[in-house]
C-alpha cells in the first residue's frame, strides 16, 4: 500500500490492538476462585476469524450473485460490473528490465469490455471506506 492511501485504510493489527481488551475467551478452570480464568484472544486466532469471514463473504457475493448486508448497521456489499475507460494496460517487461537496467514498460490491450467492482454501501459516518479485494478474492470473482 502506498503513502498516498495512509490514512485511509485500518490495518487489521490495529482493528485487534483496539478490541483486544473487549474480546475475552474462557481459559483454564481456576480451582481456587471455582470460576474460569478469562483471556484475550489471540491475534492468530483473531486474524483466521476476519479471514474465514471475508472468504464466507466473498463467495456469498461473488459465486452465489448475492447482495450481501453486514452485520452492526454497517451497510451491504454486492458485485457489479463496469466498462473500461482505457484500451491498454501499463505493465513491466521483466525481461528487458534486467538486461537494460531501467524498468522498461509495455502496453497490453484489455481484451474484455467490463471488469468487475465490490461495492460497499456504508452508512453515512463510514463514507470514506472503501473494500479492496484481496489475492484470493481476485481469483473468485474473476472466475464468474
Amino acid at each position: 500500500m502506498g503513502h498516498n492511501y495512509k490514512d485511509k485504510y485500518v490495518s487489521i493489527r490495529d482493528i485487534y490492538n483496539s478490541v483486544k481488551s473487549k474480546i475475552m475467551t474462557s481459559g483454564k478452570w481456576m480451582k481456587s476462585k471455582n470460576e474460569h480464568k478469562q483471556n484475550s484472544i489471540k491475534y492468530t486466532d483473531f486474524y483466521n476469524i476476519i479471514k474465514r469471514y471475508v472468504e464466507i463473504l466473498m463467495r456469498d457475493v461473488a459465486l452465489r450473485g448475492r447482495e450481501v448486508s453486514l452485520p452492526n448497521k454497517m451497510g451491504y456489499i454486492y458485485l457489479t460490473e463496469k466498462p473500461h475507460r482505457r484500451a491498454f494496460h501499463v505493465r513491466v517487461d521483466n525481461e528487458a528490465t534486467k538486461r537494460e537496467g531501467k524498468t522498461v514498460t509495455k502496453k497490453v490491450p484489455i481484451l474484455d469490455d467490463f471488469y468487475k467492482k465490490l461495492v460497499w454501501v456504508g452508512p453515512p459516518k463510514y463514507k470514506y471506506c472503501k473494500i479492496l479485494p484481496l489475492g484470493f478474492s481476485k481469483r473468485i470473482i474473476n472466475k464468474n
